[in-house]
């Protein structure tokens, strides 16, 4: 069976492919840190009292070796790579691939599989479509074609689920090691029970540990990991309507039939 370079099915992990900045994303980070801060803040609260070295330490870093522990490395690295997508996401542009087909498959039905052979190094051309025409055109059966397709959808779209996992596993960790930061914490006060007017100040230091857990694992990494999970399902669908157009292609379909069936997909992505 024909193979595709494991390394060009990585869509996902080249910086070249990556879309406009994600500003919904900042934003929603900046909304959610602010009103937490902003709430404290309201209650008389002092925002110095939340910026502590020592809770940072325990529960982000702490959490994060954790994490090393767990994850293989190769894994990590696809995990951090995957918050640079959550930012800069690749563009879909459903539409704009579905027309693309459509241009192709009318050239094909014109002059043959053949004619597209020129078309595939242009820069204008989705990276997954040109790798698909190209077993088009080199003459792959389309049985063959749909095996090394799906393997290579598979590969790429289990470097998404590995970085969700990956935000996942560090979300899960953070709101344990922060009360094993207030715990420590707390251990620090009761060594100054002599000095009680430190107690009040040592056990609010001690709780903000509690505080970066459980505001980093809710606020930065359980929503990176859904947003990444959300990723690799609307990826999935895009490969799977190249695929069959590329399919439809190969096999002489009607431009107008294979237009009814790709629409399909662009209408449900549209309405998700």
């Amino acid at each position: 069976m024909l193979r595709m370079d494991p390394g060009s099915a990585r869509v996902a992990a080249n910086p070249k492919m990556r879309g406009r900045f994600d500003s919904m994303t900042v934003l929603g980070l900046l909304i959610a840190i602010g009103a937490v801060v902003g709430g404290h803040y309201h209650t008389s609260g002092s925002v110095a009292s939340l910026l502590n070295l020592t809770a940072f330490l325990v529960v982000i870093v702490g959490s994060f070796g954790a994490v090393l522990v767990s994850t293989p490395h190769y894994d990590v690295l696809r995990g951090l790579r995957g918050f640079s997508r959550i930012v800069r996401p690749p563009p879909e542009r459903f539409a704009v691939v579905r027309d693309s087909i459509l241009e192709l498959a009318s050239l094909a039905r014109r002059e043959g599989l053949i004619a597209l052979e020129e078309r595939l190094e242009q820069k204008d051309l989705d990276p997954f479509l040109a790798r698909c025409l190209g077993l088009a055109v080199d003459g792959s059966s389309s049985e063959a074609l749909r095996d090394t397709v799906e393997t290579d959808m598979e590969l790429t779209l289990s470097d998404l689920r590995v970085a969700s996992r990956f935000w996942e596993n560090w979300g899960s960790l953070c709101p344990t090691i922060g009360v094993l930061g207030a715990v420590l914490g707390l251990i620090d006060v009761m060594g100054q029970l002599a000095s009680p007017g430190e107690l009040g100040k040592g056990i609010a230091t001690a709780f903000v540990a509690t505080v970066y857990g459980v505001g980093y694992s809710n606020l930065v990494c359980l929503p990176a990991s859904f947003k990444l999970r959300r990723q690799a399902q609307r990826e999935q669908v895009r490969m799977s309507m190249i695929l069959e157009g590329v399919l439809g292609i190969q096999s002489g379909i009607a431009p107008g039939v294979l237009r009814t069936r790709l629409s399909v997909y662009v209408q449900e992505q549209a309405a998700a």
